[in-house]
């Protein structure tokens, strides 16, 4: 509608004769003065009336008068409110009636609206003139009078006010709704019609949405969204011009910090806009896409985040219709700027929950940053894909994601490490009830976590391994009250293990065990601390040592040491008791629990540092993860009936058997109040349960060594399983009587019958045997008297007697239960020796000639080859079996101190020959046993030795297993002594010395090749640039030695000296270690293989004297010439080749 166009409430039809003209006739101007106020009022209103019943067919002449009149300074300055808003209301209809000219001057036309916005502004105010200002506003917006603004310049400088105005009293919500359409309609007028949106007015528009949220009621804010849906492209461009200025101007140039929080208010007023009108960001939007390009990290990061937000809103549709710009946005994850990429990652939560159709590309992203260089940014990965819940949708779950976040719980860094951790842990938490439900999906994609878990023991970190421990406590087998649901739970969690992580989750729980046994020391510790204040020097000392040594199995052992001292030094008897609580195997479930929360709570209140500390403590100590109440609910699971199919229940019954065993095995005193029931299950007739209960009940009598008492008939029963049982029967029936209390006394019989029964021919031979070995162990009293008639018929017929096998099948190895019957009794006799000898290592009997018999006997054992056997027709793998029970039972009783004696140098380095045995197997289980014995220190450090006689083994698996295990405990020891691995460090002469009395030694060529594998070996797996040195100088010193067990070969040893001098000085070479004069002292005198040579011409000659044939040194030279120039061809090309990402 056009200012010419009248309003239809005014259209009146007169005819010609019948034109209106204005009766008005009076003057409103006085001369010379005003007239007065009242005067003036009464002939405003009277013209006021009249004016407003006019149309636009009025006779103009009539008018001329006060058209010429309302704008004169009387009128237009005059100081009444009323006589302001009256002429006001006369001058919009003498402009109404002149329409579609104007009787006014451009000058009087800006003086006029400036009168009219002047009264217009007068709506805030409690005025009684209010009819005056609406009709004035009504007519203003009907008539569209202010189109006269296109006529004159700078029209803003007159309508800002007015808008101002017309939001600040709209805000108030005081006006009638008719008013404020009028003024929102006056507005859109302005914009559309005349063309106003400078930068002021758009900020008045967009300042609503700054101040008003989303829904609000506010009708300052109904005003703007009004304006902003009737133009929508006007206001479109002027948004896009006003954040244009704001984001631009800042984002090309350092910003000031007030310029920078302007530009936050910007992108904060861009999301709240995109909430009410997103389309008044058509062309904004782009704008932001440049942002996130530009070099400033703050303005590019802030631009980011706002994009994130607007893409996560859940009825965005801005990833639809910018596709540039969400794969721009998508691009960021790669930002050079570490927190970029970690807010980039929190910002995908949102947007994965809220919009499914990301969610292909996401993951693929997410994946990407799994494997971030920065470990901030790997933690905050898998700490967002344990928020965006992905669980809840198992079919559309990405397993390989899943995986990846697994996979991060072997990173490098603990943080990452942990965060993975708990994020997988989670996610099984939350899908538990499913999989217990046999839910095969969740099954498939969520079950294998457990199992992945425990998968990191093998990791062998202290960090790894106490993350692991939180995460069982806290998800995978959380605090259940119910004895019977976390019972379910804990056989649900086994069945989904593998066979190794079975056997990490036994380690584990042997771990605990261990380390609960010595919590019970630490807490005795504590308790006599306490009591006794005035402790020795050496007390105290023994005191520190000790915790030291708790501390070393923690990732953090200096706050793990302070923790501990500072619970001993807190000297409270309510929290020992607490503690004590907490670790008592012979406490239930909840009772542990409530001891643990507790202490914990009493540590918060004034030694919170050391609460985290005491956390991981506990979760080790604890009996939680299999505790005394397990029991009873283990023994019902075991019951069920088998039947011929493998069903859900027998599976679990299996499992159930196999934890009880472990029970017997690792908590055996969890027991006590059970053994009843154990006892109950052997003297039914149901074989199958009598097995597994027999098993449990010999491992508790283990425990009770001497303190069992059985009943007549359950010792008859018990006999009974060794005289007509199987072996196994037998051997569980012997422990179990073995460790009676009398079972000298009452049991003497008994072994005496059996000795006289060792026979050849003797049906029950390998069970009587078995018998013997246990009562060997655990009642050695009991075949003292028979000792010689044993060791003579194990030695003279036993093992005398041929075991004929066709050569066809006669492999050099089986397992033991395929063996013959005459290879297992052989076995075992060996067995019952040996375990003879363990029971007596602290007491006076056996008499030396028996200990060294045995030895010899075992010593024999390394003789026999499987080439020998073959060759006779005779068991390979009966041969197998004897040198790998004979090699480790040796270095098993040579711990022992009662026989120390009988491992001499030449015999240890005998030993290491087994490490070379023709049999794969002989030397990985022997290779795994001292490795283990090491681990475990329950083995002499000079074993190291032997492990680096693997060189030249053919089966890489188990090469790679002994460098790993030898690097791995390089890193403990100097974890746990500060940065000293001296142990490994030292075996380098053992190793020298085991080689030079090697059978195949000489200085052939090929011999010198294969002594440098060895050396070589060993300088991979120990050496590094801190002691390379001090490797060098013992060879030197070796040099300056001469051989303490064999003189006369003394000379391979230098000629060791110097391959390994110079494969030292080669491998320095190559790594570009500093190989420097060692300034320590090395002594040589303690390994007792070399003493050193008198100083002077001996010595001189000798150091300098080159003992490697000159052609084997060239040789070395040579092939060290060839390998440095192909490292260094190769390090070219990958320079070459090289593309760095910017």
């Amino acid at each position: 509608m056009n200012i010419d166009e009248p309003m239809d409430t005014q259209v009146t039809e007169f005819s010609d004769s019948e034109v209106p003209t204005l009766a008005f006739s009076k003057s409103l101007i006085g001369t010379p003065k005003a007239l007065k106020v009242g005067d003036l009022t009464a002939l405003l209103k009277t013209l006021h009336e009249e004016l407003k019943a006019l149309d636009q067919n009025v006779d103009k002449e009539s008018l001329a008068t006060v058209t010429e009149e309302l704008v004169h300074k009387q009128i237009l300055k005059n100081t009444n409110k009323t006589n302001k808003a009256l002429a006001a209301c006369c001058l919009a209809d003498i402009v109404r009636l002149h329409a579609p000219t104007c009787p006014y001057t451009i000058e009087q036309i800006r003086e006029i609206f400036t009168f009219f916005v002047s009264q217009l502004c007068q709506f805030g105010t409690d005025s009684p003139d209010f009819q005056y200002h609406f009709y004035l506003l009504e007519n203003l917006q009907s008539v569209k009078t202010f189109l006269l603004l296109n006529e004159i310049d700078n029209a803003d400088d007159i309508v800002l006010p007015l808008a101002d105005d017309f939001f600040k009293v709209t805000e108030k919500g005081t006006l009638a709704r008719n008013v404020e359409l009028c003024m929102t309609d006056v507005l859109i007028q302005l914009l559309e019609d005349v063309g106003l949106l400078g930068t002021e007015l758009t900020e008045l528009i967009l300042e609503q949405f700054e101040k008003f949220e989303k829904g609000s009621t506010n009708p300052a804010y109904l005003m703007a969204l009004d304006i902003c849906y009737a133009c929508p492209n006007i206001i479109q461009r002027r948004v896009c011009q006003y954040f244009s200025d704001a984001l631009i101007t800042v984002s090309s140039s350092e910003s000031s910090v007030e310029e920078f929080e302007d530009l936050k208010k910007a992108h904060q007023l861009i999301l709240k806009i995109n909430a009410t009108i997103s389309d008044l960001l058509l062309n904004v939007l782009p704008l932001l896409q440049e942002e996130m390009r530009v070099d400033q990290i703050n303005v590019r990061q802030l631009a980011t985040e706002m994009m994130g937000q607007l893409f996560a809103d859940p009825t965005s549709t801005v990833a639809e219709k910018y596709p540039l710009i969400w794969k721009t946005w998508l691009g960021r994850r790669d930002d050079k700027s570490i927190a970029l990429r970690t807010k980039w990652l929190e910002m995908c939560v949102d947007i994965y929950k809220n919009h499914r159709e990301s969610i292909p590309e996401l993951i693929e992203c997410f994946k990407e940053k799994l494997s971030d260089p920065d470990d901030k940014v790997r933690s905050t990965a898998c700490k967002v894909l344990g928020e965006i819940e992905m669980e809840n949708d198992l079919k559309s779950l990405d397993i390989q994601l899943l995986k990846s976040v697994a996979e991060r719980t072997k990173d490098k860094k603990s943080s990452v490490r942990s965060v993975a951790m708990n994020t997988i842990g989670s996610i099984y938490q939350n899908c538990y009830l499913r999989i217990e439900a046999n839910d095969k999906l969740a099954i498939e994609k969520i079950g294998w976590i457990p199992d992945t878990i425990l998968n990191r023991l093998y990791v062998g970190d202290p960090s790894v391994t106490m993350n692991l421990e939180s995460t069982l406590h806290k998800f995978i087998l959380p605090e259940i009250e119910n004895d019977a649901e976390r019972t379910e739970r804990l056989i649900t969690m086994i069945e989904s293990l593998e066979e190794k992580q079975k056997l990490a989750f036994t380690g584990l729980v042997r771990k605990k065990s261990a380390f609960n046994s010595n919590m019970q020391n630490y807490a005795k510790l504590c308790q006599d601390h306490m009591n006794n204040a005035n402790q020795s020097e050496h007390e105290v000392l023994r005191s520190d040592e000790f915790m030291k040594y708790l501390a070393a199995q923690f990732p953090d052992k200096a706050r793990t040491l302070n923790a501990l001292r500072s619970f001993l030094n807190r000297k409270s008897d309510k929290d020992i008791k607490l503690f004590k609580a907490c670790i008592d195997l012979d406490r239930d479930y909840k009772r542990v629990c409530v001891a643990k929360t507790k202490l914990l709570a009493s540590l918060n209140e004034d030694q919170s540092a050391i609460v985290e500390i005491f956390q991981a403590l506990l979760n080790r100590a604890c009996p939680l993860l299999l505790n005394k109440t397990n029991v009873p609910q283990l023994l019902k699971l075991s019951k069920v009936t088998k039947g011929r199919r493998r069903t859900v229940s027998t599976q679990k019954a299996v499992l159930a058997q196999e934890l009880l065993k472990e029970i017997s095995i690792t908590y055996p005193t969890m027991y006590n109040s059970f053994t009843k029931d154990i006892i109950a299950e052997i003297m039914n007739d149901n074989d199958s349960a009598a097995d597994e209960s027999l098993e449990i009940l010999a491992e508790i009598s283990k425990a009770k060594n001497g303190l069992v008492n059985y009943k007549p008939d359950v010792s008859e029963r018990l006999m009974s399983y060794i005289a007509n049982g199987s072996t196994i029967q037998a051997e569980h029936a012997a422990t179990a009587l073995g460790n009676m209390k009398n079972a000298g006394v009452v049991l003497a019989d008994l072994a005496a019958n059996m000795c006289d029964e060792l026979l050849l021919d003797s049906s029950n031979l390998l069970a009587n045997l078995t018998g013997l070995a246990q009562f060997a162990l655990y009642a050695p009293d009991l075949i003292t008297p028979s000792i010689d008639s044993i060791i003579r018929f194990i030695e003279s017929d036993l093992l005398q007697a041929e075991t004929n096998e066709p050569e066809e099948r006669n492999n050099d190895w089986c397992v033991y239960e395929d063996l013959p019957e005459l290879s297992q009794q052989k076995i075992i006799g060996v067995r019952l020796l040996v375990n003879y000898l363990i029971a007596c290592k602290e007491r006076v009997e056996p008499e030396e000639y028996i200990s060294n018999k045995i030895f010899t006997i075992l010593w024999d054992l390394l003789d026999r080859s499987c080439d020998a056997a073959i060759t006779d027709g005779t068991c390979a793998a009966e041969t197998s079996h004897l040198r790998l029970g004979g090699s480790q039972a040796i270095v098993s009783l040579t711990t022992y101190a009662k026989y120390t004696n009988e491992l001499t140098v030449p015999k240890f380095e005998r030993l290491g020959i087994t490490l070379q045995d023709t049999c794969f197997y002989v030397r990985s289980e022997f290779a795994e046993s001292l490795m283990k014995g090491l681990q475990t220190e329950q083995i002499h450090p000079r074993y190291y030795a032997l492990l680096f006689l693997c060189a030249h083994e053919p089966e890489e698996v188990l090469l790679k297993q002994v460098k790993s295990f030898i690097q791995k405990r390089i890193s403990a020891m100097m974890n746990v002594k500060g940065g000293e691995s001296s142990v490994l460090d030292s075996s380098l002469v053992r190793l020298i010395h085991i080689l030079a009395h090697h059978p195949d030694f000489s200085v052939a060529t090929e011999d010198l090749d294969i002594s440098a594998q060895y050396i070589r070996f060993y300088l991979s797996c120990v050496a590094n640039p801190d002691n390379v040195s001090f490797l060098y100088h013992i060879v030197q010193k070796i040099k300056l030695s001469k051989d303490m067990i064999s003189p006369e070969l003394s000379q391979n040893s230098y000629v060791l000296c110097d391959l390994a001098g110079v494969l030292i000085k080669n491998k320095c070479k190559d790594a570009a270690w500093p190989l420097v004069a060692f300034e320590g002292h090395v002594s040589l005198q303690s390994s007792r293989l070399y003493r050193t040579l008198p100083t002077g011409t001996i010595q001189t000659e000798t150091i300098k004297k080159s003992y490697l044939p000159t052609e084997y040194v060239q040789q070395l030279e040579k092939e060290h010439g060839h390998k440095a120039g192909d490292k260094r061809s190769k390090s070219s090309v990958s320079a070459t080749n090289k593309r760095v990402k910017v």
